[in-house]
């Protein structure tokens, strides 16, 4: 089996262009063509886990966190951190690979998971992906729309959240002369013609546009196709940063924070703010969140849990929540948990590992 099949798999379930535009998930290094021996997993990738992963025979690392984010390098040479895991990594022909804020946005993600290890319900999304659709309204003769959507629903139109094949169709009139030098599959030179058509409308994800504009073309009867591409505004309300929910019963500021440090095996937090009042509504956002402190107080939340908060930023609040700084590294580094289990339950050719040299808490006095 190709390091590359496991690949489809794992961006079949969290697609790269679930990422956001700073970041660079996927491969950073290595040759997908290799057959997979093993899978080492870790959250940030170092040479120690390179030397790890070459012990136990892995040629594939999966992290968190990128060694490489966009335009972050110019040139690779063992002379400082990120060159000498490249270096080492190619040297040993071990595959490094990313699933960062692409698994965060997930629908079954890493802040669904921080969620869900709160016991938060009846989950939303903090911050929904925007501009992520566009329409596709073509015009069509009757007799040829049935193969021109079934080509184009397998192209990536009609999806719309747990629903595929989604469509709207009207009939009318289409009318046009053919010019001199056109070869019309209907119709003759410099006569007008009268179709019978069908208008079709379908919503598609941006990322697939030159996919469904080439499906178009290959499938459509007409020489030259009329149709439109529209930018929608649409929010995505399964996909973006962080999650909102409610907690099985609300619970006094204090208490909340005791939970909070129970649940997530928390030595220490910082916090500030709504200390005095009951918690019930919840925001949540792996890693760094201190942008969407906002979006937590628009949301009503009543609690805001992220990492990498600084002086000023519990400011923001103006005491309207309680606000919960956690640490980077302990609201994310679980999802390694949804890694492994997706590949042990999907995959037993191979063995997939835990990283056994990177702490799975750090302690923050």
């Amino acid at each position: 089996m190709k390091i590359k099949e496991v690949i489809q798999f794992l961006e079949q379930k969290f697609p790269l262009h679930w990422q956001e535009d700073f970041d660079n998930c996927g491969i950073q290094c290595g040759d997908k063509e290799r057959d997979i021996k093993e899978i080492v997993v870790c959250f940030d990738m170092s040479e120690a886990v390179i030397d790890e992963a070459i012990a136990k025979g892995a040629n594939m690392i999966i992290s968190h966190h990128p060694i490489i984010y966009k335009n972050s390098i110019k040139r690779i040479e063992p002379t400082d951190r990120v060159g000498k895991i490249l270096c080492k990594a190619l040297e040993n022909k071990v595959l490094l690979y990313s699933m960062h804020t692409n698994i965060d946005s997930g629908k079954y993600g890493g802040n669904v998971l921080f969620a869900e290890k709160l016991g938060l319900q009846k989950l939303t999304v903090l911050s929904p992906h925007e501009n992520q659709f566009c329409k596709l309204i073509v015009f069509v003769p009757t007799e040829n729309s049935v193969l021109l959507k079934e080509a184009l629903f397998r192209a990536g139109c009609g999806n719309m959240g747990n629903y595929s094949h989604c469509s709207f169709s009207s009939e009318g009139i289409g009318s046009f002369k053919p010019l001199v030098g056109s070869n019309p599959s209907i119709g003759k030179h410099n006569r007008i013609e009268r179709v019978e058509e069908e208008r079709i409308e379908m919503i598609f994800h941006k990322n697939k546009k030159r996919q469904i504009i080439d499906t178009l073309y290959q499938n459509h009867p007409y020489e030259e196709p009329a149709f439109d591409i529209i930018a929608l505004e649409n929010l995505n309300k399964e996909g973006g940063l962080g999650r909102v929910g409610f907690l099985p019963k609300p619970m006094p500021a204090q208490e909340f924070v005791q939970y909070v440090k129970e649940k997530l095996k928390l030595e220490s937090v910082r916090y500030s703010g709504k200390v005095q009042e009951e918690i019930n509504k919840v925001a949540v956002c792996g890693g760094g969140g201190a942008s969407f402190i906002t979006n937590a107080i628009a949301a009503g939340a009543d609690a805001y849990i992220t990492g990498d908060l600084k002086y000023h930023d519990f400011f923001i609040p103006e005491n309207k929540m309680l606000l919960i700084d956690i640490g980077h590294f302990e609201g994310e580094h679980f999802i390694r948990e949804i890694i492994v289990s997706l590949l042990k339950e999907n995959f037993n050719i191979f063995a997939t590992h835990f990283t056994e040299v990177e702490s799975p808490v750090i302690v923050r006095a």
